[in-house]
């Protein structure tokens, strides 16, 4: 608590201040001022109230001012609070508080025996100094990338020559061959660990390589590198057994690609020949809603037979929305991206069609 004694006798010129004495707070000194008549910002008949901090250091802290009755605390005639940075003494900033904290003639009746009592109370978030803290996260993942491409790491070397072999244009790539039986097998089986001879890698372009391989030691490939080169990407990941690769790009694959009547074919037979169960649901939902625009400008003569299946689902589902889920006992009309969650939760194998997914799911649920 601070306490103007006689306030009612205290001169009342604008400008005018009386300072409380000093009081410590946190290793500071501190002062409330009031201004009886104002401050030169104060409005005519307001009393302007404050608190400076007195010391040589700044201080950042919340502070309130309140004015309550002497005899009923519920009842305020006036308050001011919040938390701020106390300048230095003697530096502009040091002192907060309010010009027009009350009316003086609201204010008069709240004295107590003539005298002013103010309640103040300080706060700050600053903690006890203590050492810093600090534990570092699990290197691996850095350490793997560190590793990429590094000749003397590794144990394999590739060629990579691309689509249109020239002697000159091969690009070699170092790696190490557990890393790839981890999360290439197929890759890890053309080569043993220790083998001088180089592994000649043709129809797959050397950055394609480079990005599969990046994957494979734990790197995460952007959206836009995937859209850049979707198909080249699916290609080598089907190709090499990097699965989760395949599956990303085929995402944005799906995401990137408009559908319409006149590509609608090449689309098919491209899902179909690479198992994208995704972007194949994608082509027969298109399918499913605009059959008027399709029938009798497109022969399905040469589309396998097992993704009539998928059309005859896609029409069977109608036109309920892409993103909407099947009931869990309905596997038939369930959609790719729920499957695919529902065996990546299980464990299992979430690159295959329709038909060998609703398989291993419906096996998963008979071993349960």
């Amino acid at each position: 608590m601070v306490h103007f004694h006689g306030f009612a006798g205290l001169q009342t010129t604008r400008g005018v201040k009386v300072l409380s004495p000093e009081f410590s707070c946190f290793g500071h000194q501190w002062t409330v001022v009031i201004y009886p008549g104002g401050s030169r910002n104060t409005n005519e008949g307001y009393v302007g109230v404050y608190i400076n901090n007195c010391s040589p250091e700044s201080i950042q802290a919340h502070y309130r001012i309140v004015l309550k009755h002497p005899t009923d605390p519920t009842l305020v005639a006036g308050s001011v609070g919040s938390m701020a940075t106390f300048g230095a003494q003697g530096i502009g900033g040091n002192g907060k508080g309010k010009h027009n904290f009350a009316m003086r003639g609201k204010l008069l009746p709240y004295l107590d025996n003539g005298t002013l009592t103010l309640e103040v109370q300080l706060r700050t978030n600053k903690q006890t100094e203590q050492p810093t803290s600090f534990a570092p996260s699990n290197p691996f993942n850095d350490n793997m990338l560190g590793g990429f491409n590094n000749e003397e790491m590794s144990d394999v070397t590739f060629e990579v020559s691309g689509r249109f072999v020239i002697e000159t244009s091969a690009t070699t790539f170092h790696a190490g061959h557990l890393i790839l039986k981890l999360n290439a097998p197929p890759l890890a089986d053309m080569c043993r660990p220790g083998d001088e001879a180089t592994v000649p890698i043709n129809g797959v372009e050397p950055e394609v390589f480079k990005t599969l391989l990046y994957f494979c030691y734990g790197e995460t490939i952007k959206e836009d590198e995937l859209a850049a080169n979707a198909e080249a990407i699916i290609e080598a990941a089907d190709r090499f057994g990097v699965v989760n690769l395949k599956l990303q790009a085929e995402a944005v694959l799906t995401k990137q690609t408009e559908i319409t009547v006149d590509n609608l074919l090449d689309n098919l037979l491209y899902a179909n020949s690479k198992n994208l169960a995704l972007f194949q649901e994608k082509i027969m939902d298109f399918v499913a809603e605009n059959g008027n625009k399709i029938v009798g400008n497109v022969s399905f003569d040469a589309v396998p037979g097992e993704s009539m299946s998928d059309l005859l689902t896609a029409v069977a589902r109608g036109k309920e929305p892409v993103g909407d889920a099947a009931p869990e006992d309905d596997l038939k009309f369930m959609r790719v991206g729920e499957m695919r969650k529902q065996l990546h939760d299980k464990g299992l194998c979430i690159d295959g069609s329709r038909e060998t997914m609703i398989a291993l799911l419906r096996q998963g649920e008979l071993g349960e």
